[in-house]
């Protein structure tokens, strides 16, 4: 039975999307991409663990819930941003939107129940969870309160209490939320290049080729870090490499996920020519519609 394969999304401070793919092999790893992954996942020691069948299944849990946790954030960013912006300054709102952090706990310890395949996810685990039993109390009574209007008759007076101690929280959560992340990032990095060797040695080209695409454009997505300057040139022409692998794939099942992709690279040179936030977030919302092509696509479907 062909199972299928989750790619992840990545919230607007650099949260790329997760990516479902039918895969030929009998339990195929998630692609998954997050916040500055580059960046922490150099502090992650490397474990020897070897993924077996079990693992990567249960793996996927936790990259179901953190891809829907991240495309939320990414969807209602417009949002959540600001508000929390506002509340750190002190000003006082009158909506408020929280990431689904109710949600995330209820997912992650799903996850958590069925299993934690790799030894260094259970300490980070733990810490996000901890803070998500403290946050979400919070987040979820300043939503009522917003929502009710209850700023009105207490003139904030309940937002001057629940604010600062939702902006410490907030942050906590985030510090606690990148490592698991970046230890997740790791590990699907590890199953997912395992898979694309396997691929390439069971002569499914096409497949290959699709999975190579997706790798390559993710780790360029990837480096494109805060603060650090961006060779163009270079970004360029790994666009280009990644064009001509595209171009290999043969099979007209391709046709719709070809066609976000080269939409994406678009984006992505606007944004190399100008490099503001909006180009960026642009970019990633396209790239997150390209992985919503790609999880439609059946690959088994590529080489026949």
């Amino acid at each position: 039975m062909i199972k299928k394969e989750r790619f992840i999304l990545k919230p607007a401070v650099k949260k790329l999307i997760t990516v479902v793919l039918c895969a030929s092999t009998l339990t195929a790893p998630v692609f998954l991409t997050g916040c500055s992954f580059s960046k922490i996942a150099n502090g992650v020691q490397q474990g020897a663990q070897k993924a077996s069948q079990e693992d990567v299944k249960v793996f996927n849990n936790y990259i179901k819930a953190v891809g829907d946790f991240n495309s939320h954030t990414v969807r209602f960013g417009y949002a959540i941003g600001p508000d929390i912006q506002k509340l750190r300054e002190g000003q006082h709102l009158t909506s408020f939107m929280a990431p689904h952090f109710d949600t995330l706990q209820k997912n992650l310890q799903a996850a958590k129940d069925a299993g934690v395949p790799y030894d260094d996810m259970k300490e980070p685990l733990d810490n996000v969870l901890a803070v998500l039993k403290d946050i979400v109390p919070v987040a979820s009574e300043l939503d009522t309160y917003y929502q009710t209007n209850s700023y009105q008759a207490d003139n904030y007076a309940k937002e001057q209490q629940l604010g600062p101690k939702y902006v410490q929280l907030y942050d906590q959560f985030y510090a606690a939320y990148n490592q698991l992340d970046a230890v997740i990032h790791k590990h699907n990095t590890e199953n997912q290049q395992a898979h694309l060797k396997e691929l390439k040695d069971s002569g499914k080209k096409n497949a290959a080729a699709v999975q190579e695409v997706h790798l390559r454009l993710t780790a360029l997505l990837d480096g494109f870090e805060e603060g650090k300057q961006i060779d163009v040139n270079a970004a360029n022409q790994e666009l280009q490499g990644i064009m001509d692998v595209s171009s290999t794939v043969t099979s007209p099942e391709y046709n719709s996920a070809k066609g976000s992709l080269n939409t994406t690279i678009g984006r992505v040179r606007t944004f190399l020519g100008d490099q503001s936030a909006d180009h960026y977030n642009d970019m990633i919302e396209s790239y997150n519609r390209f992985i919503g092509t790609l999880n439609r696509l059946d690959m088994d479907k590529l080489d026949k």
